[in-house]
């Protein structure tokens, strides 16, 4: 087996293990990062890596220049440590990227995999526990996501991205032979969305719902898109059912406390108040301490207490590094929306739908697992892009 096929499967696996063990998976990256740099030599196309990451690597920069002014340095390089992923993606998929014609696809069913088998270890011992005491919260939010150590959020994106997925290759691509099993995969992740996710998970989805429903209204029907609009219908009516029960039955009003709601309007504004500086913001290593003063002085220590966050990574991004580092996140999302636009790749767009909702209502690249996810999905979509950009001039 050749060096570059090698490099090509750890990639698929890398994928691969991103929902299963961020502990797994970031060590396979440094190792990734490694071998692609030693493996290509002055085979690597810096020119191609630049091109694909451009966006990310001033990102990244950004964050580093935070440093400089911050005075927690131990915290920033913390900070700086989460966001590697900015860099080694990137690095990965150049390095790969002439391997495979189809490594997009792929990559998405890998990592597609790890996520259905990442529910399913979640599931089964949600049912185990279950057993043993009877007490239902295990099938919900974070009980259910810490077996496999993730966050419900980033979990539910996870799911979500998948979800979305699924239902393009339903509507656009997938042989009739294989609807069955598109289908069945629908309903499984939608199932499992449900029990990690909260109001904020949903929203996100409706988005890609309320695409595909429009084509269907507006476009000639054939049995391959009133199947998808039949899942889709059948999927909003279950997260309305289960809805209701949450909200009436007394066995599941415990449950009620673990939705994602907080008081969003009052972190937002906390995150702009305490802002000091519009241009530069508080500093890489500085948005905890001097997020926390402002949350005590102003009497919300429970805020302080918790160390939340502002809960929206443009308002985070914003008081952390200023309006240079909300110039750079912006640029990092849409730059793959504008050459999706120009080239009419519905699925990119369609992918980063849930990326915008969820950058008002979370910080996504606040841990390691939403860093190399938007580093993952990114790239991904990126290198397609500037592959279809190529082939324009050629």
């Amino acid at each position: 087996m050749k060096k570059s096929q090698i490099s090509t499967y750890l990639f698929y696996f890398f994928c691969f293990s991103i929902p299963l063990s961020p502990f797994v998976n970031a060590r396979l990256q440094f190792m990734l990062v490694i071998s692609t740099i030693l493996l290509a030599g002055s085979r690597f196309s810096f020119r191609l890596w630049w091109r694909q990451s451009w966006d990310l690597t001033l990102l990244f920069f950004v964050l580093l220049l935070g440093l400089i002014y911050s005075s927690d340095i131990s915290l920033g390089l913390r900070q700086l440590e989460t966001s590697l992923s900015l860099l080694g993606v990137p690095i990965i998929v150049a390095g790969v990227a002439s391997c495979s014609n189809r490594l997009r696809p792929h990559a998405f069913y890998a990592f597609g995999l790890g996520v259905v088998v990442a529910s399913f270890i979640c599931l089964a011992r949600a049912i185990f526990l279950f057993l043993q005491s009877g007490d239902w919260s295990v099938f919900f939010y974070t009980q259910f996501t810490n077996t496999v150590s993730s966050h419900p959020t980033y979990f539910a994106y996870y799911v979500i991205f998948c979800c979305t997925y699924t239902l393009y290759k339903l509507y656009y691509e997938l042989p009739a032979s294989f609807v069955v099993g598109g289908v069945s995969a629908a309903i499984y992740l939608f199932i499992i969305l449900l029990l990690t996710g909260g109001q904020t998970a949903f929203i996100s989805l409706l988005l890609v719902f309320s695409f595909f429903i429009s084509k269907y209204l507006l476009e000639e029907k054939t049995r391959r898109t009133s199947t998808v609009a039949l899942v889709i219908v059948f999927l909003s009516l279950g997260w309305v059912g289960l809805t209701i029960l949450l909200q009436t039955n007394d066995l599941f009003s415990a449950l009620q406390g673990q939705n994602d709601y907080w008081e969003r309007l009052t972190l937002w504004n906390s995150a702009f108040s305490a802002s000091s500086n519009i241009w530069v913001g508080v500093g890489t290593g500085d948005y905890l301490t001097v997020l926390n003063e402002y949350y005590r002085s102003h009497e919300m220590s429970e805020f302080a207490r918790k160390n939340m966050n502002a809960h929206n990574e443009f308002i985070q991004v914003y008081f952390s590094n200023g309006l240079l580092g909300l110039i750079a996140l912006i640029l990092a999302i849409g730059r793959p929306l504008y050459l999706a636009t120009r080239h009419r790749d519905v699925l990119t767009i369609l992918l980063y739908f849930p990326f915008l909702l969820y950058g008002v209502t979370e910080v996504f690249l606040g841990r390691y697992q939403g860093v190399v996810f938007f580093g993952f999905a990114h790239q991904l979509c990126i290198s397609h892009l500037v592959a279809l950009d190529s082939r324009r001039f050629l």
